[in-house]
């Protein structure tokens, strides 16, 4: 189950995307501003979307770790997958946003204004996001949250695109204004496809998927090589949000006294847990 160390780490990952995108959309404003880019507004309005995501995150992660009660027995971290779907719906919106521009832009075409200034910020906007989302993937190797993953996939996406606007930009520079435009597209089409790889994993955990293979695989090595087990049936697995569920029937020697059979049980749970920190894990003893 989710330890509350883990707890404050998905909390202070969702403020600090906050707070960088607040800061970043303020940067983008005023180069947007000067420059009349299409490809910094295409930024611009994906930090805006960032900070409706990331609002919308942190109150879902503060819900999803709320313990479980009697209403709601196995918690409430199916909430980071609703949250997923609504960044999703966040970030479609963004890019219609930006096409109704791009239309615009290709019917009445522009000249580019500072753009040494505008270049500066993307420059310092591509930093800023480096380091969140490298933070962010240290919560989510030690968290497993969902939603701190979907935020992290999504800004790594913003390290590319502000990438591709300083390109933009310095082609503008060198007389190339259409790259301004191709870098827009291009744009648009990454943060697509970042929805729909968002929403593949939100519906992961809103439909009960199992564990990774490779994570059932550790977790049937585990049962296998405990003293004192015969062997297993009827194993489900599945992942919601932060929290694992586990819950199998252990196979034990059916003339043992009940006492061991317990302790056998008991001592494979704590392998188990310590393999799975994150797990809920049910083992119902079944004599054989």
């Amino acid at each position: 189950m989710a330890t509350g160390n883990h707890g404050h780490l998905v909390t202070r990952a969702a403020i600090a995307s906050v707070i960088t995108a607040s800061v970043l959309l303020l940067a983008k404003t005023g180069a947007w501003s000067a420059s009349d880019s299409a490809s910094v507004l295409s930024s611009l309005l994906d930090s805006l979307m960032d900070i409706a995501a990331s609002v919308i995150n942190f109150f879902a992660i503060r819900f999803a770790l709320v313990p479980p009660d009697e209403e709601h027995p196995f918690g409430h971290s199916k909430a980071e997958g609703l949250a997923a779907l609504m960044q999703s719906a966040f970030i479609l919106g963004s890019v219609a946003m930006l096409l109704l521009h791009l239309l615009d832009r290709i019917v009445k075409p522009v000249e580019l204004q500072a753009l040494p200034e505008s270049i500066g910020v993307m420059a310092f906007s591509t930093i800023a996001t480096l380091l969140l989302v490298l933070y962010q993937r240290y919560v989510y190797r030690k968290t497993g949250s969902l939603a701190v993953k979907a935020d992290s996939a999504h800004y790594f996406g913003d390290i590319l695109t502000n990438i591709a606007v300083i390109f933009a930009l310095v082609g503008a520079m060198l007389g190339f204004i259409w790259l301004d435009i191709v870098v827009a597209v291009i744009v648009a089409l990454t943060l697509t496809f970042s929805v729909i790889n968002i929403v593949r994993e939100a519906l992961a955990v809103l439909m009960d998927q199992a564990l990774d293979p490779d994570d059932e695989a550790r977790l049937i090595e585990t049962i296998q090589e405990t003293d004192g087990v015969k062997g297993f049936h009827d194993l489900k697995t599945r992942q919601s949000g932060m929290v694992q569920f586990i819950q199998f029937h252990l196979e034990l020697d059916g003339d043992q006294l009940l006492r061991d059979a317990h302790d056998t049980g008991r001592s494979l749970e704590a392998k188990i847990r310590e393999r799975f920190p994150r797990a809920e894990v049910i083992i119902h003893h079944y004599p054989v």
